[in-house]
């Protein structure tokens, strides 16, 4: 079982300029690859997706609540803690039949990712993962930013905290940033 802190938000069109500047800077090029989402209606808890482009089966469960996050330039976010759970796709494939799960609840999600890492203190155990994904699901185009900490439990959300504040504090974003729009991807998943 892995732990993270994460912070997303959703757009129907592209994140601000900003942002997206600062990611045509800083990471590397876009990488695509295909996921797909089982759709949960009525929770947006617990995730479950098989990876493109490997043979992982995971699962993901948020135990508490989102807690509300204010940074800098006016922005606010949904700061969620993450249990995530990967299993080899042989086996769970074997499994998920029986489960009486509709084909027509898993979503194709065709994603373009650009990703960096903003390290905690130096430490190399510690850190964010910070990306800006373009998205395509049910014929819609869709953009995410996140931010996805790791490392030891005690320095989840302080490495999450410190990386979005370094993040939004180098931006100048004149409309802020709602929480209105932060969710994982469970929480989206419903809104599709």
């Amino acid at each position: 079982m892995e732990r993270t802190a994460e912070l997303r938000w959703f757009f129907r069109r592209q994140p601000p300029a900003p942002v997206v500047d600062w990611f045509e800077t800083v990471a590397g090029p876009p990488q695509a690859r295909t996921d797909s989402y089982l759709a949960l209606p009525g929770t947006d808890a617990l995730g479950v997706k098989v990876r493109g482009g490997t043979t992982r089966f995971e699962l993901k469960l948020r135990p508490a609540p989102a807690s509300p996050l204010t940074l800098p330039g006016g922005v606010a976010g949904e700061l969620e803690e993450w249990q995530r759970w990967s299993f080899a796709r042989s086996w769970i494939s074997r499994f998920l039949p029986r489960l009486g799960l509709p084909k027509t609840r898993w979503l194709e999600v065709d994603k373009r990712r650009r990703l960096t890492t903003i390290p905690f203190d130096g430490d190399g155990d510690a850190g964010c993962r910070v990306e800006l994904t373009q998205l395509r699901a049910q014929g819609r185009e869709w953009a995410t930013v996140g931010f996805e900490a790791f490392g030891p439990e005690a320095a989840l959300v302080p490495a999450l905290t410190a990386a979005a504040e370094r993040f939004f504090g180098s931006l100048d974003l004149p409309d802020g940033l709602g929480a209105d729009l932060s969710c994982g991807y469970p929480g989206w998943l419903t809104t599709l």
